[in-house]
This record gives structure tokens, sequence and C-alpha cells, in this order.
């Protein structure tokens, strides 16, 4: 996973516990693609100052996804959904000339489906 995707998905699951100042600094560099100079003339200050900003705000989100784990678990959750998933089309295919057995196969798949959805938030 690449450096943007990563501190992404780390200020998905905690910016919430940045100051605001951080997470509009945070916003700007990452989801918004401003440049260190041009943060800088938004915040009214130096360059230098958006970097040093902008790294403690990377270590603070990287400490706390070590001590928390949540996007990994997230990250290992949506696989084995993806697992499942591709498990029960396969068993689908299986099954698709059997009536009831393919009805309670479309219930389990419906709710794979679901737990998807909410995975994906």
């Amino acid at each position: 996973m690449d450096q943007v995707a990563k501190m992404s998905l780390y200020y998905d699951f905690y910016g919430g516990l940045l100051t605001s100042k951080q997470q509009r600094v945070f916003s700007l560099y990452y989801m918004e693609n401003f440049s260190l100079a041009e943060i800088a003339e938004e915040e009214g200050t130096t360059r230098q100052a958006v970097h040093d900003l902008l790294q403690r705000t990377e270590k603070l989100l990287e400490r706390w996804e070590k001590e928390l784990a949540l996007v990994a678990r997230y990250l290992k959750e949506k696989r084995a959904v993806g697992e499942i998933k591709e498990s029960l089309e396969e068993l689908g295919r299986c099954l698709s000339g059997q009536d009831e057995a393919y009805r309670r196969f479309l219930a389990v798949r419906k709710k794979v489906m679901d737990l998807e959805a909410h995975l994906e938030g």
C-alpha cells in the first residue's frame, strides 16, 4: 500500500483524535493534494512549520495504529469477507440447479454482502 493510501486510511480511523489544525493541514496535503508552500500560505506560516506538523501528525497516526491496530484488523476482515464472497459465488454456480439449496445459499450470500457493505461504512 502506498504512503498516501496508508495515511488516508489511518486518517479515516484516527483523524477524529487529531487537533483541528492537524486535521486541516493533513487534509489539505493528503486529500486536496496541496503543496507544502500552498498550505503554508493558506495557514499563514512557513513551509518548514507545515512539514514539521505533517511529520508529527503522521507519527501520531502510525503510533495509534501500532497500539490499536484498527486499520490492520479492518483490512484483514475485508480480505476475509472477500475470500468468503468468492467461495460463495463458486458454490452458487454449483448449486444453481438445486432449488432449496440454492435458496439457502442466496440467503447466506446476502448476509455476507450486508457484512461487506457494513465494513465499507
